[in-house]
C-alpha cells in the first residue's frame, strides 16, 4: 500500500511539473532559433484560428462603437468589416502567427543575443483545469503594458500551446467623440 501511495505522488508531482518543464522547452526554442522544437510545442494553426477570431470580433465591436456614435458611418465600417475583415484579417494573422515570426521578433532576438530567458515576463502560470494550463505575460519593462495570456492544453499526453489571448485592440481602431 505504501508504494502504491508512493507511485502515485510521484506521478502526481510529474504531472504537476510538466507543464512548467514545457514552458521551459519553450523558452529554449526560443533562445536556440528552433523553429522544429517550436512547432512541437506550439500548436499555430489553433492559435492562428483562435487571433482571427479575436482579431474579428475587436474590430466588429470597435464599428459597433462607431456606429452607436455616428450611425451612418458605423454602418459602413460594420458593412466593410463583414465583407473585407475575414481576408484582410486571415491574411495578415496567417503571416503574423508563424515559427519564423516569433523567432524573429525583436524582443526574442534580443534575448537570444543577451542569452537571457523570459521568467521576468511571466507573471501568473499555473492550473486552470486538470487539463488546462494558463500563463499570462507582461513585458516587465513597460508600466502599462497589456497583459497576455497564453493557454496550454494536455493532448495525447503532452502540453501545447493552443491558445492566446490578445489586448484590446485600442491602437487599430480610431476612438470617435
Amino acid at each position: 500500500m505504501r508504494r502504491l501511495f508512493l507511485l502515485l505522488l510521484i506521478l502526481l508531482a510529474i504531472y504537476i511539473a510538466y507543464p512548467y518543464w514545457t514552458l521551459y522547452r519553450l523558452e529554449q526554442a526560443l533562445l536556440t532559433n528552433n523553429a522544429e522544437s517550436l512547432k512541437k510545442i506550439v500548436d499555430f494553426p489553433a492559435i492562428r484560428a483562435s487571433a482571427k477570431a479575436q482579431v474579428a470580433g475587436g474590430l466588429m465591436e470597435k464599428s459597433q462603437e462607431l456606429g452607436e456614435k455616428r450611425p451612418v458611418l458605423g454602418d459602413i465600417g460594420e458593412a466593410l468589416t463583414k465583407i473585407l475583415g475575414p481576408s484582410v484579417i486571415g491574411g495578415t494573422v496567417d503571416s503574423l502567427v508563424t515559427p519564423e515570426t516569433v523567432l524573429n521578433n525583436p524582443t526574442v532576438v534580443e534575448h537570444r543575443e543577451k542569452d537571457e530567458g523570459f521568467g521576468d515576463y511571466m507573471t501568473y502560470a499555473f492550473f486552470s483545469s486538470p487539463t488546462t494550463f494558463r500563463v499570462d505575460t507582461k513585458d516587465p519593462n513597460e508600466a502599462d503594458a497589456a497583459t497576455i495570456t497564453a493557454t496550454m492544453s494536455l493532448d495525447d499526453f503532452r502540453w501545447r500551446v493552443t491558445k492566446v489571448r490578445l489586448p484590446p485592440l485600442k491602437f487599430m481602431v480610431p476612438t470617435v467623440n
